[in-house]
């Protein structure tokens, strides 16, 4: 944190005048869940005692920004993203299922939102996409809410691999369009940055197709 020092986001803010955004960082070192933990390390650091403290210095730092598009940035995703072990902050170890998001960061983007400001993107990790109860299938990556935030766990393990006399590494790619996200990909590039592979994750287009078919369906 210190090395980072003004580029560290935890409970502060980056305004990106290029792009007219600012990224808005959630509660450093979360472990994720509805159990304060850490209380000596929150305290002594940042002055932080409770989630309500916490919800209140992340939704502080995301009022500052000089921008009214605001992407959140959090080791853990916020509470409410489901509470399947499969969801992107579901529980997948014993006892099984149970949302593990943070509340803290939940609360704070909603009062971004009620402050005016669009979220049109919220980053975390911490789960990884392989599931430790199932081998069957991955971690849901993406959840698209209906007030068109796009929420993205991007936390692919290992994130490094060998292929022969290739390295690879992955990288979770994002593009936001008129202030909306329009993609989310996972890709793969090898020691030269030549791209070994994509997946989509997430297409805006898609999205609205889906969304049109589920209205035809309703009217019928």
């Amino acid at each position: 944190m210190d090395l980072l020092g003004d580029a560290h986001v935890g409970y502060d803010k980056l305004d990106f005048s290029d792009l007219g955004l600012t990224v808005v960082g959630g509660r450093p070192f979360s472990w994720g869940g509805s159990d304060w933990k850490n209380p000596e390390f929150y305290s002594s650091r940042f002055g932080v005692n409770n989630f309500e403290e916490s919800a209140a210095r992340i939704a502080e730092a995301a009022s500052r920004g000089v921008f009214d598009t605001v992407i959140f940035l959090g080791h853990c995703g916020p509470l409410g993203l489901g509470d399947q072990p499969e969801d992107p902050c579901g529980r997948d170890w014993q006892p099984l299922g149970g949302d593990h998001g943070d509340p803290d960061l939940a609360v704070a983007i909603a009062q971004t939102r009620r402050l005016g400001k669009r979220v049109p993107l919220v980053a975390f990790g911490h789960m990884h996409h392989q599931l430790r109860h199932t081998k069957h299938r991955l971690r849901t990556p993406i959840v698209a809410s209906p007030k068109e935030t796009v929420y993205v766990n991007a936390a692919s393990v290992p994130r490094i691999v060998r292929q022969g006399n290739e390295c690879l590494r992955n990288f979770t790619l994002v593009t936001l369009k008129d202030g909306w996200v329009s993609q989310v990909s996972l890709v793969w590039v090898n020691q030269n940055f030549i791209l070994h592979s994509e997946e989509t994750f997430y297409s805006q287009h898609d999205a609205v197709l889906a969304k049109g078919q589920h209205r035809e369906t309703v009217v019928r």
